[in-house]
């Protein structure tokens, strides 16, 4: 249970929260630093107790998972200890073997200058079974730790103790494992007591179902007072009575939490050693199952001051009233009767309980908003979007209840979970769960899987009649037909012991089988499951937790993790989120090793996506690959492509849809066709026209036809020939005989001079892009063979849409010999295509732009095909003039590959990058305000959005601009009104517009003047 705060009102309670919230953060501060720095004072051992040598493992596989991800104090050494010869010795005898294990390592007198924290974990968690494989003391705590794990109550216990050594003196501090404490360790003074047993105020109300302190008048040299009895669970009239509770009716709760200074430490030492060293029969004659020490009734209670012999060996015992416990308790007065135990009363301070599962119920789910000043939140490493829910894995076509705690768990398809039900380590689907029913799974060294199913509200430590899933198991037994010695096997007939689940191949069919058992009880059971249970091989809660494969456990739980991290990541990917950050939460806090996996994991179920979704987790992984894996970029490389893949595949299947693909189909009609086209010059809009920003979000340019000293300098002529396929290039002197159709195919190298020719005649449809033939057979097919020759006479890298406007004229050029004559429309979907086969991630912007004349407002909608709409603006004449003579083109005198700029842009809007998407949408609307700019002739405003598009496409791709760009535009900048480069930028041309008055032969002048022999040059140019 918790221990709510004083009713001191809404402020009260604020500024209690603010303290605990504040004490936290730097007790997590000073932990943070001793696991990173080893620095400061610190614990010389922290020791945890186990049951036996199985649970000591699991515990050691979870510390040393700690120690990897270096979430322990440097410096400290972290030891797991098993109960002796794995007896149940109690928790008095686990005490005893911990100071035996630190004296054989240290030696007993240098164990009297130690500082140790002890966290007593032995137990069966019988009344909380769903930790009791792994440990209740490794249970969660709905909170993210600085490494992006989870907590647990281990976790918090030494984030809380990492302020106690400097404020003590050398001795042992004992824990509890089920209880997470809230205070300052400012208030801790016990660097001169004998022994101190922390405290904290509650109603008395809430003492009697706990030990209460009964303090003395005697103050302690320490300023504190003497602790004169313990009272255990007595009525509120008795706490009363015996003087407990303060004027405002509060008791001194026992927090568990105790100090034994070096002194008492000394007498425990000189109760298992002989002149120092260790005696084993004096140890075993403690530490042993008959005599089962307790440390609170048989090491504390002997400290207080009022108590006597007779009482004490009168204290109830951990397993019975033996002569050995009685020998034993009369030596332990002995040595420890004469030191005194302080009170230490920490105000304000909680006390968080985590004992049975419907205490963690309520502090999980009901109780949970109280707690998020200390970072507790409902949903953590989970897709759910209801309940409590931690590391688990929720199908969309599951419902869970709001009410509802589920961990490491996977909610399949068909499963309604209903209130107050609460899920640990299951796989379900088809199924339906109680109200205020538990289902906790493991599976058993025998790798068969076992559920056990309980109520909510069930002590599994109570008898076979007690309430057991709103009926009990001796009602189980009467429904089902069989005899209670068969479920108990001469076992004490309790909860914990009946042999009620059923043991499956699946933990599906465990939970199936689990499920059934509610059904026998409440009457809604078939007789094929009642069969089928009775038929099973059943085990208890025991026996299933003393039979666990616990290191499957522990993979399932990571196993969970990784898997409910992937769904809230792809899930946050596939809403819009910005991928990059995502991917960063996905990785943070894990190994490299496990980052490596994630990566895997987001391939695997990128291969299963559709568009867009699988385009942003190829490219997600190769962003992982690249920042988080060494020696992976090759990897990184082929994840990018695999992201363009998608999205030539989406253009390649649409453009199929709407056009003729098939070269079967077609024969040679013309011996020769021309195309000849302007260049275009792009004032506005890139890279909206590029995919895949475009398909998602639709494009907006606005584009002039450009004709360069005055011609249309982009040329292609297709001619038929005997046989084969010739492409030649005029401007680059280079000629190219094919032989082979698969050299056609592989078109996707941008440095081949040919990629272009190569990518329009696939995208024209008259050379397959798949299918196998010898150029034999499609020579014959078609009728011929094919000439194409091309010619541009603008320099590489222009920026003025050469290669898609060539790839334009191509397929305009080979249509025609085949007796076709494309629409625009058909024009622009066919060189959209070519430009994703060529892997230069081009748009549409250029072919649109260049393939007609005119100033055009171009737009499309989102869309995997992308339809144009190309409106042809009507501007007045003198408009046109006037934009002319003052529109200049400046060659840069520097060459760049767009697909180089394009490829990171378009990254950033695959990331779902807020400031690329943002940058870009300003572009489009910037586009229709040129639009009405320029159609009322207001030429200055227009060249000012010029200019302010220029700095937001330098705001999306940083080298859009270089030194020698900015340098060229401050020369020429008293002459400018706006000013720009041309297509991606980083080379090519530049675009300026002249102020009102100013020609262009004082531009030239400018240029000359500075750049003379550097390639820097006006080139004549006209807007048609």
């Amino acid at each position: 249970m918790t221990f709510k705060a004083e009713n001191w009102g809404r402020k009260g309670r604020m500024e209690q929260e603010k303290f605990f919230e504040q004490s936290y953060l730097d007790a997590l501060r000073d932990y943070v630093y001793s696991c990173k720095e080893g620095k400061g004072e610190k614990w010389d051992w922290i020791i945890l107790t186990a049951a036996s040598e199985k649970q000591a493992e699991i515990y050691r596989l979870q510390v040393k998972k700690r120690k990897e991800e270096k979430w322990l104090p440097a410096g400290t050494r972290i030891a797991v200890i098993a109960d002796y010869k794995n007896e149940r010795t109690g928790s008095g005898g686990a005490t005893l073997n911990v100071l035996r294990y630190i004296g054989m390592q240290d030696g007993f007198d240098s164990l009297l200058n130690k500082k140790i924290l002890v966290i007593h974990s032995g137990g069966d968690s019988r009344r909380i079974p769903q930790y009791s494989a792994c440990g209740k003391l490794f249970a969660p705590v709905p909170r993210i730790l600085p490494g992006g794990s989870i907590s647990s109550i281990f976790d918090e216990l030494l984030i809380l103790a990492s302020g106690i050594p400097g404020r003590t003196g050398q001795g042992m501090m004992i824990f509890p494992s089920d209880t997470e404490m809230l205070f300052s360790t400012l208030q801790l003074d016990i660097l001169t007591c004998d022994a101190a047993g922390l405290s904290i105020k509650a109603p008395v109300t809430e003492g009697k179902e706990h030990g209460v302190f009964l303090q003395g008048n005697v103050e302690s040299g320490d300023g504190n007072r003497y602790i004169t009895k313990f009272l255990h669970k007595l009525s509120e009239e008795e706490l009363r009575k015996a003087g407990a509770a303060d004027d405002r009716d509060q008791v001194d709760i026992d927090t568990g939490c105790i100090w034994l200074g070096r002194n008492v430490l000394a007498a425990l030492i000189s109760l298992i050693t002989v002149h120092g060293k260790f005696d084993r029969t004096q140890f075993e004659k403690y530490v042993n199952p008959r005599a089962c020490l307790n440390f609170y009734a048989d090491f504390v209670y002997p400290l207080s001051d009022c108590g006597t012999l007779e009482e004490f060996l009168g204290q109830a015992p951990e397993n019975g009233i033996s002569q050995e416990l009685l020998s034993c308790r009369r030596s332990i007065w002995e040595k420890l009767h004469g030191f005194r135990l302080s009170l230490i009363k920490m105000a304000p301070a909680r006390y968080i309980h985590f004992g049975m599962t419907h205490e963690l119920f309520d502090l999980f789910v009901n109780d949970i908003d109280g707690y998020v000043y200390l970072g507790w939140e409902k949903r953590i490493h989970t897709n759910a979007e209801s309940g409590t829910v931690l590391n688990s894995c929720v199908s969309a076509k599951a419902r869970l209840a709001e009410r509802v705690f589920a961990e490491d768990s996977f909610i399949g398809n068909g499963v309604t979970v209903c209130d107050g039900a609460v899920l640990s380590n299951i796989e379900a689907e088809d199924c339906l769960i109680p109200d205020d029913t538990v289902l906790s799974g493991i599976r058993l060294e025998n790798g068969k899987y076992v559920c056990r199913i309980y109520g909510r509200e069930d002590n599994p430590k109570a008898s076979g009649s007690a309430p057991f899933l709103g009926g009990s198991i001796e009602n189980l037994a009467k429904k089902a037909g069989v005899l209670k010695s068969e479920i108990w096997r001469d076992r004490p007939a309790s909860i914990w012991n009946a042999m009620i689940y059923p043991e499956k191949n699946t933990m599906k069919e465990a939970v199936k089988s689990a499920l059934s058992i509610h059904r026998i009880l409440h009457g809604g059971a078939g007789e094929d499951d009642v069969a089928d249970w009775k038929a099973s091989r059943k085990h208890s809660m025991e026996s299933s937790f003393l039979q666990a494969d616990s290191l499957w456990l522990l993979d399932w739980r990571d196993k969970m993790k990784h898997s409910a991290k992937m769904d809230v990541f792809q899930n946050a990917v596939a809403a819009g989120f910005e991928a990059g950050s995502a991917a960063e939460c996905l990785c943070r806090g894990s190994s490299s090793q496990e980052i490596e996996k994630y990566a895997e994991m987001i391939l695997l179920r990128a291969g299963r996506e559709n568009f867009p979704d699988n385009m942003r987790l190829y490219l997600a992984a190769s962003d992982i690959y690249k920042r988080h894996v060494m020696d992976s970029l090759l990897k990184a490389n082929e994840c990018e492509n695999q992201a363009y893949e998608v999205i030539k595949k989406c253009v390649l299947e649409e453009t199929c849809k709407r056009f003729r693909m098939d070269w079967h189909t077609v024969s040679i009609k013309a011996e020769r066709v021309e195309a000849e086209l302007p260049v275009r010059i792009n004032f506005c809009g890139s890279p909206s026209d590029a995919a895949p920003y475009c398909l998602e979000h639709g494009g907006t340019m606005l584009d002039g036809a450009l004709l360069l000293e005055g011609k249309r300098p982009v040329r292609a002529a297709a001619e038929k020939i005997e046989s084969g396929i010739i492409f030649r290039s005029t401007d680059q002197k280079e000629c190219m005989n094919i032989t082979d159709i698969r050299d056609i195919q592989d078109c996707g190298n941008p440095m081949d001079p040919f990629a272009l020719h190569k990518a329009a005649v696939i995208a024209a449809g008259i050379v397959p892009y798949c299918e196998e033939t010898s150029m034999e057979e499609y020579c014959q097919s078609i009728g011929g063979g094919i000439r194409i020759t091309t010619d541009v006479d603008v320099p590489k890298g222009s920026g003025l849409g050469t290669s898609s406007i060539l790839a334009a004229a191509v397929i305009k050029a080979v249509l025609g010999i085949f007796g076709d004559n494309p629409s625009d429309e058909e024009i622009y979907a066919r060189v959209f295509l070519a430009e994703q086969l060529m892997n230069t991630g081009g748009g549409w912007q250029d072919q649109a732009g260049g393939f007609t004349d005119g100033m055009k407002y171009i737009t499309s909608e989102p869309g995997k095909y992308q339809k144009i709409a190309v409106e042809k603006l009507d501007i007045r004449k003198e408009i046109m003039d006037e934009l002319n003579s003052r529109f200049v083109l400046v060659f840069s005198g520097q060459r760049r590959l767009a697909r180089n700029v394009l490829r990171e842009e378009m990254n950033q809007c695959i990331r779902n990058d807020r400031t690329a998407l943002e940058a870009i949408k300003k572009i489009q609307e910037y586009c229709a305000v040129m639009r009405h700019y320029l159609l009322k002739g207001e030429i200055r405003e227009f060249a000012e959005y010029v200019t302010r598009q220029f700095e937001l496409v330098k705001l999306l791709d940083k080298g859009a601009s270089n030194t020698c760009i900015e340098y060229i535009f401050d020369v020429i900048d008293d002459l400018a009104d706006g000013k720009s480069v041309c297509g991606a930028g980083g080379g090519g041309f530049l675009q300026v517009i002249l102020k009102e008055g100013v020609c262009v032969k004082q531009l030239e002048k400018r240029i000359e003047e500075k750049f003379a022999g550097c390639g820097v040059k006006v080139w004549e140019s006209r807007l048609i």
